[in-house]
């Protein structure tokens, strides 16, 4: 089969851009023929199997046209990467407003930025369907780019996956809504990652119900296991990590207090922090600069170093307020780690139906104003629920109740993920 995968963002980094660079090497896997249409600065590495095409679009990093004079000689599978490629004079257009990278927002495309990122993709798409002629597309994200490729596709079999932000900028982007809705609508699929974010596609899109399906997540187990997991010695504090982006919406504020107020407590043993993630929020970041001494930052990390992190971790902290499904749980329970994590919409129960014996702890969402923005009252009531839950899985590493038995999440590999994706969409 001919896979044409496309995104607007940068393939290597996030969580996005990790699931469709795992399902390209899963379908690699098993033989397809293959093409990825992505928006990269012109330094990024393209590091996809052999044989499969990339056609890049190149933003600029600076936000000017001066960096985009490089080569894309960078680029780790040199040879995949199409000799033509287009530029424009932004920033990658993030998914989230605040991006571990230079970004720009959706919300500030102004008529000009929106045709100039239309004419740039299209023409990369043009040429990417032109050699590869796909028997399927898959477009990541349910937003700007994937609607503006079944507009000049119509006739392709063209399938978009949400990744949760892309439901936000939805409900954010005034500029963009009505450019978007109707070609979503008409994709022959739209994928959810869980069946909470399926009812919010079909609500937001008014697409039939029986073109939306849910597909879930998966995981490099190759990558993030067991093996060489280093045990923590009974005299050494305990192992907290954070990964993630270094942003508020992602809780960070409110996990640093909720440690500080656990360091304050004479009740719980010693315990260390490792966080790492890129961070573009100047405010956060000028705090990053003055942490406690049990805090360390290693700023972005490579995927094997996070699995390496992972397996030297004892309680991984999602504090998040808003995500599709993050993959960050699972990989930190296939290392030997602990979860504790926001109870964010459907992913408990999606965690609970695909994972054997979960060990995850989940802290109640508190109360919101926005979709990623606590009220004053519910950003204090979480600082002390998320103080007092990881009290609690803290004193039960102390007594040997955890970690536990090491959970079963051999269901959510990538392969069996891309299988699962071509029997719903074909």
């Amino acid at each position: 089969m001919k896979i044409l995968s496309i995104t607007a963002q940068k393939p290597h980094s996030t969580g996005s851009g990790t699931y469709m660079t795992e399902l390209v090497r899963a379908f690699a896997r098993t033989g397809h023929s293959q093409a990825v249409v992505c928006g990269i600065f012109p330094d990024d590495i393209v590091d996809f199997p052999e044989g499969v095409g990339c056609y890049p679009v190149f933003f600029s990093e600076t936000a000017d046209k001066s960096d985009l004079l490089a080569a894309p000689c960078k680029a780790a599978n040199c040879s995949s990467v199409q000799a033509k490629f287009n530029s424009l004079p932004f920033p990658v257009v993030g998914m989230s407003d605040i991006m571990p990278y230079t970004s720009t927002r959706y919300r500030d495309l102004t008529p000009e930025m929106i045709s100039q990122f239309e004419a740039a993709f299209i023409d990369a798409a043009e040429r990417a369907v032109s050699d590869l002629d796909p028997d399927i597309i898959i477009c990541h994200h349910l937003f700007l780019l994937t609607a503006l490729v079944k507009k000049h596709f119509p006739e392709r079999t063209i399938v978009g996956i949400s990744h949760g932000t892309d439901l936000r900028q939805m409900i954010n982007c005034d500029n963009l809504r009505e450019i978007v809705r109707p070609y979503i609508r008409d994709l022959d699929a739209a994928l959810a990652l869980h069946s909470e974010q399926r009812k919010t596609i079909i609500d937001i899109f008014g697409m039939d119900e029986d073109r939306v399906s849910v597909i879930g997540s998966g995981y490099n187990a190759g990558l993030f296991n067991t093996e060489g997991r280093k045990s923590r010695k009974k005299d050494e504090p305990l192992r907290f990590t954070y990964a993630g982006k270094i942003s508020r919406p992602k809780g960070v504020p409110e996990m640093l207090a909720a440690l500080e107020k656990l360091s304050d407590d004479s009740d719980v043993p010693a315990f260390s922090l490792t966080m790492a993630g890129g961070c573009q929020d100047e405010v956060l970041k000028d705090r990053m600069g003055s942490l406690p001494a049990y805090v360390s930052w290693l700023g972005q990390i490579p995927q094997p170093a996070l699995a390496d992190l992972m397996r030297q971790t004892d309680i991984f902290i999602l504090p998040s307020y808003f995500e599709g499904l993050p993959l960050v749980l699972i990989e930190a329970m296939s290392a030997g780690a602990v979860p504790v994590s926001t109870d964010l919409p459907g992913i408990q129960s999606w965690i609970n139906a695909n994972v054997g014996g979960p060990n995850a702890v989940f802290v109640p969402m508190p109360q919101m104003k926005s979709i990623d923005e606590p009220t004053d009252a519910g950003r204090e009531a979480f600082v002390n629920d998320l103080y007092r839950t990881l009290k609690d899985v803290t004193a039960a590493f102390v007594e040997g109740a955890l970690p536990g038995p090491l959970p079963d999440t051999s269901s959510i590999t990538w392969d069996g993920l891309a299988a699962r994706l071509l029997s719903i969409s074909l």
